[in-house]
């Protein structure tokens, strides 16, 4: 009988997690895996699935509410998110997941895979259906813990112990066993986190390391720059705009992509000096001919910059953005700006410029990618095996 996989996504943006999930998915199918997925976005990622040749399925929709803390709108553990998500009350979490159960039932899978999924897992937990949850240090945070790990110093916005209460009257009306205490819906059968291990914010508490990206890094660059420096920003966070107006001031060569932007923007930093690019640019270029590359510190830009082996300069927007600029500053291939805006266009300038005439920076980041390159590249393998029900390669 032909074994089947179930490919879910629940939470997050743009095509970072079906992307990997394809991956993961294109490989089973070579071993004559039956691969189906349920994805949170149909138009785009939805589209990416097809494309790969995929059924697809749309997820049970978990709107996301506003976080309303004591100490801010931002998330202090991923309580809150569960919180903002349904976690807070029976009324939004029951119908979520009695959808994904009806689902799972639906797919008839003999293996469930889940990226950044919580409630799918709640659905999962428990029941007859082997799940194996995959992310990076953010998205699948570790079982280990009494409690979920604060991501910052501040009081959360919900008390997990409500939201255990929650969970046990969903689970109790499923029939289903009540976990005893909430990290364990990040267990699952068996759960990789595929990140690399100098990027998981919690890699001292876990009980066995990240295994690196699905994608591994890639090979360092060996030309010489003639630029100082390339963009990657997004045109929406509300920042971005200082940070052009530093390199316009800083006069130093270089060019910016600046994702979901319109033409009149794009036209007017043109106006102002930049180089702004229409499209997207293929990583690797930019890095062969741009000594910095500027970035949010995106866990998957900064995997492929530090394979790259180029400096960064970050311009993190939210904690696990934060975390990892923490963790490339640790490494001395990075700067980061302060968050919240805390800066100035002439910051954006100085740290350019520290960081272009400092030879250390670069010395580090090629001495980085130099490790990674000669590192051996086996999350595929183990995750492909553990859907096989193999033993790890």
């Amino acid at each position: 009988m032909t074994r089947t996989v179930l490919l879910a996504w629940e939470l997050g943006d743009g095509l970072g997690h079906v992307s990997r999930l394809i991956r993961i998915a294109e490989r089973l199918r070579d071993e004559g895996v039956r691969c189906r997925f349920a994805v949170r976005q149909l138009e785009l990622a939805g589209r990416a699935v097809q494309s790969a040749g995929f059924e697809v399925l749309q997820a049970p929709l978990a709107r996301v509410e506003p976080i309303r803390g004591p100490d801010g709108t931002q998330p202090v553990t991923v309580g809150d998110i569960l919180g903002a998500v349904g976690f807070s009350g029976v009324e939004r979490l029951a119908p979520l997941v009695a959808g994904w159960q009806a689902l799972i039932e639906l797919a008839a899978p003999d293996l469930v895979v889940t990226d950044y999924a919580p409630t799918a897992n709640l659905a999962l937990f428990g029941g007859p259906v082997p799940w194996i949850p995959i992310g990076d240090g953010f998205t699948l945070p570790p079982f280990e813990t009494e409690r979920f790990l604060p991501f910052r110093k501040a009081r959360p916005a919900f008390e997990e112990a409500q939201l255990l209460e929650v969970v046990g009257e969903v689970q109790s009306a499923r029939g289903r066993p009540i976990p005893s205490r909430l990290p364990l819906l990040f267990e699952g059968t068996r759960r990789y986190v595929i990140t690399l291990p100098e990027l998981d914010p919690w890699r001292t508490v876990r009980s066995a390391p990240a295994i690196g990206p699905i994608a591994p890094p890639p090979r360092p660059v060996v030309g010489v720059p003639q630029d100082s420096y390339f963009a990657y920003l997004s045109a929406g966070f509300a920042h971005t705009g200082r940070v052009l107006e530093g390199l316009v001031a800083a006069g130093r060569p270089g060019s910016v992509f600046l994702r979901d932007s319109t033409v009149h923007q794009r036209g007017a930093w043109r106006e102002r000096g930049l180089k702004v690019w229409d499209r997207p640019q293929d990583m690797r270029a930019m890095a062969e001919q741009s000594s910095i590359i500027i970035h949010h510190a995106g866990v998957g830009t900064a995997e492929t910059i530090l394979g790259l082996g180029r400096p960064q300069l970050l311009v993190p927007r939210h904690f696990e953005q934060f975390a990892n600029a923490d963790a490339l500053g640790r490494l001395g291939v990075a700067a980061a700006l302060r968050g919240a805006g805390r800066f100035s266009a002439e910051d954006v300038g100085r740290a350019l410029a520290t960081m272009a005439d400092n030879p250390q920076f670069a010395e580090r980041a090629k001495h980085c990618a130099r490790q990674l390159s000669a590192r051996p590249a086996t999350a595929m393998e183990t995750v492909v095996a553990a859907c096989l029900g193999k033993s790890h390669p």
